[in-house]
């Protein structure tokens, strides 16, 4: 096992973090302590993500408490049944054409969508479990809906300093998941973390160590299908 300095990375080869930062659920180790320093480190590090206007109006909540973890859990297994668990029992066209694996294009696609739902499921039974759950928030003025052409202003700042943070734990051998579902039940989570009221609740990022650091390159489409130089053009 692994075992780092608090704030010192276990992977310092910047190429690596930023190419097998995966969302990791299965092998999050809920039985592994994390230190407070490590999440102090990473959220400081975090800070120096782009920003918006030059204004710091990014907010993270560490939770550590167990009573307080278990009230999030139960509340993200309603958000769990309500969007995920429901819809598959009723058959809900919209929600199996986005999540079930038999409408993925091939069998690897399939196979990888099964491990991604299976992970989700994991997740949400056993969310209390996860030694940090960090919640994310700004309160840069919220636009009116929809955000429209607004988006890229308001989401700018926090989504970059979320990410970042991401980055850093896992170079210190921890995984995370974003967990943007949460934010179905904002106001139920504002009012467990006593949230002032010009607090936007953006995401929720679960972190623990990882069973192993070998996390490799995902498969993505050939750069050629999502780059264009000068302009994009008819053919593409």
């Amino acid at each position: 096992m692994i075992t780092p300095p608090a704030t010192g990375p276990v992977i310092e080869d910047v190429d690596e973090v930023l190419e097998t930062t995966r969302t990791v659920r299965h092998r999050l180790d809920f039985d592994r302590p994390v230190d407070s320093a490590v999440i102090v480190r990473c959220v400081e590090i975090a800070q120096q993500a782009t920003m918006g206007s030059n204004q710091e109006e990014w907010r993270v909540i560490a939770v550590t408490d167990p009573a307080r973890k278990r009230e999030i859990a139960r509340i993200y297994r309603e958000i769990y049944d309500e969007m995920v668990a429901a819809p598959f029992r009723d058959a809900d066209e919209d929600v199996l054409e986005r999540l079930d694996p038999t409408r993925r294009g091939d069998e690897d696609e399939q196979r990888r969508q099964q491990r991604t739902m299976s992970g989700v499921k994991h997740l949400a039974d056993n969310l209390e479990r996860v030694p940090v759950i960090t919640f994310f928030a700004t309160t840069a003025a919220t636009p009116p809906a929809p955000i429209g052409k607004l988006a890229s202003g308001f989401y700018g700042s926090i989504i970059p300093l979320a990410w970042s943070y991401q980055l850093a734990l896992r170079s210190r051998g921890l995984g995370s998941v974003m967990a943007t579902a949460a934010v179905h039940r904002a106001d139920d989570y504002a009012r467990l973390l006593e949230l002032p009221e010009d607090f936007t609740l953006v995401t929720m990022i679960p972190a623990a160590y990882t069973r192993g650091t070998d996390f490799r390159r995902a498969r993505r489409k050939p750069v050629d299908q999502v780059l264009r130089f000068e302009r994009w053009g008819r053919d593409g």
